[in-house]
């Protein structure tokens, strides 16, 4: 059984779609994130699997349950960090905290040490007794993480869980994602952070307006790209436009420059296997490597590729 299952789920407002005929999965234990621009369907997708909307049609499950018909049940296995923190104005982080763990089913004694811990790892021990109106973007969006982390769900869902955050905290809030899933929680996460979602993911699914468009890990979908890799070299070698002929005919190889004289730029797929053909044959030939620079696409680039627009165009 899948963790979450959807199939055909579609979310539609007047003429516009915001999900249409999604096919989606997530495994048990695993953190998938979903990628793609503001308008992709990632947050529509998140409040469905929440029960906070219904689906126009299709199907949505999580652990085997019915979102639209079970959701009561559903909401006992989910925790879930919103994109907007929420908190009564007036509330303190310590006491929105307890007030959550005590919603959720939380042992005092074990809520207490928890989120004492959560304080002093994510760096709001200090803010603690202010007042949530007094928080800075970062410690609220810091809070709100916390009470998935207090709660400990079986099913959590964080959308956009670094967004106004310094890369400190972000690698903080990252470190604290992976520790719930050690512990047996499935994750969902929602982004357009690549770096967020290269750190997390088992697997990235790209969402583009509202439809599903690959899924996979990231390294598969970085592999994906023809000549995506770009390995630069400096050979010495008396005859470079011999070795350059040599490396073209390396499986993998989309195209080799060769603009100034011992310098080589290969564009690849999958360099970690190019490289040693191309260090085997620089050695039949008598050519010396002075260096290697490997640069690998981003998920960015496999935005691009995917979809022919840029993760960002949405925000311009």
């Amino acid at each position: 059984m899948f963790a979450v299952e959807t199939q055909k789920l579609t979310k539609q407002y007047g003429k516009v779609y915001a999900l249409k005929k999604l096919d989606f999965t997530i495994d048990q234990n695993e953190i998938m994130v979903l990628l793609g621009p503001n308008g992709s369907g990632k947050t529509t997708l998140l409040l469905i699997l929440a029960t906070v909307l219904k689906p126009t049609s299709g199907k949505a499950e999580v652990m085997g349950l019915d979102v639209a018909a079970q959701p009561t049940q559903v909401r006992k296995l989910l925790g879930v960090a919103f994109q907007e923190a929420r908190g009564f104005w007036r509330h303190k982080p310590a006491d929105i905290l307890r007030f959550h763990a005590s919603v959720c089913g939380v042992p005092k004694t074990k809520a207490k040490s928890t989120i004492e811990d959560l304080f002093k790892d994510l760096e709001l021990w200090d803010a603690r007794n202010k007042l949530f109106m007094h928080l800075s973007g970062g410690q609220a969006k810091r809070l709100e993480v916390s009470k998935v982390l207090v709660q400990r769900p079986k099913f959590a869902i964080l959308d956009e869980p670094t967004s106004q955050v310094d890369l400190r905290g972000k690698r903080q809030i990252w470190e604290k994602i992976r520790e719930l899933q050690e512990e047996g929680s499935t994750i969902l996460v929602a982004t357009n952070e690549v770096r967020e979602a290269e750190y997390l993911a088992d697997r990235v699914t790209v969402l583009d307006r509202g439809k599903f468009v690959v899924s996979d890990s990231v390294r598969r979908l970085k592999d994906s790209i023809a000549g995506g890799d770009i390995v630069e070299l400096e050979i010495d070698t008396s005859e470079p436009k011999s070795l350059e002929k040599a490396l073209n005919l390396i499986e993998g190889t989309v195209k080799i420059t060769n603009a100034e004289e011992n310098r080589f730029k290969a564009y690849v797929s999958m360099a970690e296997s190019w490289v040693p053909k191309m260090t085997e044959i620089c050695y039949q030939n008598k050519a010396r490597i002075h260096s290697i620079r490997i640069t690998e696409p981003s998920l960015d680039d496999v935005f691009l590729h995917f979809t022919g627009r840029t993760l960002r165009e949405d925000d311009k």
